[in-house]
């Protein structure tokens, strides 16, 4: 599986700190724009950078007088770009449509081999995600690696120059780290899946 990109850039957070890094200080925030990147995308349960997939979903059955077509699969990745290619048990096909993020097969036949043994599998290969990414999630991401870059023990004050410094820290007071705090999960729950098709594989 490819190694997703980071959702922010190391110059995103010096120009956010008004501030150059050293080689050693950029390793560190590039490490913890990934952690953040990736506690992101774990809570959207997206991919969120755009990218072109091929992945393979059990066909599920539908109503086929409600729905006009055989059975269905739900692609998990959004916002979708654009469907490229459509196979059904590695048998391509130009038999379906698009209604959101759900692909609809017209002509298949669910008693004939192999579907009278299994469902079939549906792989697709689609082109989802977003390009640049949306500024609020890469906000979000930056709010969280500077969390730790700049209060790295999760204290609530300390005393610099003879004057008391004061950290942003939740009133529930809990240390976040590069977690995310109930304010951010409410601004990304715009953007969160919760539910689809399961993945089989991908290629």
């Amino acid at each position: 599986m490819a190694v997703l990109p980071s959702l922010a850039t190391v110059a995103d957070l010096a120009a956010l700190l008004g501030r150059t890094f050293t080689t050693d200080q950029e390793q560190q925030a590039q490490a913890l724009l990934d952690q953040a990147s990736s506690v992101v995308r774990g809570y959207i349960r997206q991919d969120i950078t755009q990218a072109t997939t091929t992945d393979t979903f059990t066909m599920r059955r539908v109503d086929p007088v409600l729905h006009r077509c055989s059975g269905m699969v739900t692609l998990p990745q959004r916002p979708i770009v654009d469907v490229l290619n459509v196979s059904v048990d590695s048998a391509a096909t130009s038999d379906w449509w698009q209604d959101g993020s759900d692909i609809l097969v017209r002509g298949w036949t669910w008693d004939a081999p192999s579907a009278a043994h299994r469902p079939p599998q549906v792989t697709v290969t689609y082109t989802h995600g977003w390009d640049p990414v949306p500024g609020d999630i890469q906000a979000i991401v930056i709010q969280a690696a500077n969390r730790v870059l700049v209060n790295p023990s999760q204290i609530r004050s300390e005393a610099v120059g003879g004057e008391t410094v004061t950290y942003l820290i939740p009133s529930s007071g809990e240390a976040l780290g590069v977690l995310l705090s109930k304010t951010e999960m409410r601004v990304l729950d715009r953007y969160r899946r919760t539910a689809g098709s399961m993945q089989v594989r991908s290629h």
